[in-house]
């Protein structure tokens, strides 16, 4: 087994996906967290190193990264951590407001799925199997969101 720590963001993920194709400044490849044939999966590197990653029918980076074993702290260089009690401070204060931020992003998201939900079934339709699946996923996902949220 290659180690992983010397392995550079992109390198670490993109020999995790299926499909992987370069294209101008960055990677398309197939989504590992909703499937389907084509490449949705977007990949570009910063400046400094760190990912972006998004799928263009998902949006859910944190299920993409999840589904190939990896987590969000995964998309950015190592740093040389600075071992003071304030440099440990900054950076965990660092660390929850980008917990912070993709959890309201996938709140946010969610958010609009139950609204739709719950507009339907007030106007008497019934959710078939399809939209009850997701709208149970959409659960799920606020409560997972809740939990870093607190």
């Amino acid at each position: 087994m290659i180690p992983t720590h010397n392995l550079s963001p992109s390198a670490l993920l993109l020999a995790r996906l299926e499909g992987v194709q370069k294209t101008g400044k960055g990677w398309r490849a197939l989504c590992p967290a909703c499937g389907g044939k084509s490449r949705k999966l977007s990949v570009c590197e910063g400046d400094n190193g760190a990912l972006l990653v998004t799928c263009f029918s998902c949006h859910d980076t944190p299920a993409i990264l999840a589904a190939v074993g990896l987590q969000m702290g995964d998309l950015f260089p190592e740093r040389i951590p600075d071992t003071t009690p304030e440099g440990r401070r900054a950076a965990q204060q660092a660390f929850k407001q980008t917990a912070w931020g993709a959890a309201l992003g996938v709140v946010g998201r969610e958010a609009k799925v139950v609204s739709i939900a719950a507009h339907d079934l007030a106007s008497g339709l019934v959710l078939n199997d399809t939209d009850a699946d997701r709208l149970a996923l959409a659960i799920d996902r606020i409560d997972t969101a809740r939990e870093v949220l607190l």
